[in-house]
C-alpha cells in the first residue's frame, strides 16, 4: 500500500520538535538550504552524536547525502573549490525567529507567484515587524502597496527602503519607481 505524505517540510518539522520535546528529546530545526530539517542529539548510552532527519520522509541522512543536497545551493553561490564552506556550518539550530521567517517567507514566494496582492501585503507587514532591519521587505511591501493602489503608502516604504540601502543593486530603480509613484504615475514592475 503506497502511503501519501502531507505536509511542507518546515511545518512538520515543527510538530517532530514540538513532539520530540514533550518526551524530553533534545531535537532543533535546521534552516537548511532548500529543506527545513531537524536534528535530534543523542547523548545516552550507547549512542552519542547527533542524527539529522527529514521531516518529509522521516529518513535519517547520512554525511555525504547531506553534503549531496549542498552542492546545487554552495555552486549557485559560490562556496566550491577554495570558497567552500564546511558542512556544520548549514547544521547550525535554527531559532524561532529565524523559523518564523522562514515560513513567512514560504508564504510570501506562494502569494507573490500568485499575485495575491492582499495576502501578500499581510504577510509582508509580519515580516517588516519580524525583522526591521531586512529592508528589502520594506521594499517589497512597498510594491504590494503600489499593486494595490496605495501610492502614498508604497512611496513612504520605497523612501524608507532607499534611505537605509542607498547602495542596494536595485536603488536606482526603485528611485526611478519612486519618481513615478510621485508624478502621480503607474509604477511599472515588470
Amino acid at each position: 500500500m503506497l502511503r501519501t505524505r502531507r505536509g511542507i517540510p518546515i511545518t512538520l518539522a515543527i510538530i517532530y520538535v514540538e513532539i520530540a520535546t514533550q518526551l524530553g528529546l533534545r531535537i532543533h530545526g535546521i534552516s537548511f538550504p532548500g529543506h527545513f530539517l531537524v536534528k535530534l542529539s543523542m547523548h545516552s548510552g550507547p549512542h552519542n552524536g547527533e542524527v539529522v532527519i527529514d521531516p518529509f520522509t522521516g529518513k535519517s541522512l547520512s554525511r555525504d547525502e547531506l553534503d549531496d543536497r549542498l552542492v546545487p545551493y554552495k555552486r549557485s553561490q559560490g562556496l566550491i573549490g577554495e570558497f567552500d564552506a564546511p558542512l556544520g556550518l548549514f547544521l547550525q539550530a535554527a531559532p524561532p525567529r529565524e523559523i518564523l521567517a522562514r515560513m513567512l517567507r514560504n508564504l510570501k514566494e506562494i502569494h507573490s507567484s500568485a499575485e495575491d496582492w492582499p495576502r501578500l501585503l499581510r504577510v509582508l507587514n509580519r515580516l517588516v515587524v519580524l525583522l526591521p532591519q531586512a529592508h528589502e521587505e520594506l521594499r517589497d511591501r512597498g510594491l504590494a502597496w503600489a499593486e494595490l493602489g496605495q501610492t502614498d503608502k508604497a512611496a513612504e516604504d520605497f523612501e524608507t527602503y532607499l534611505r537605509n540601502r542607498p547602495d542596494a543593486n536595485d536603488s536606482t530603480a526603485m528611485a526611478e519607481q519612486l519618481a513615478r509613484l510621485r508624478r502621480g504615475e503607474q509604477p511599472r514592475f515588470h
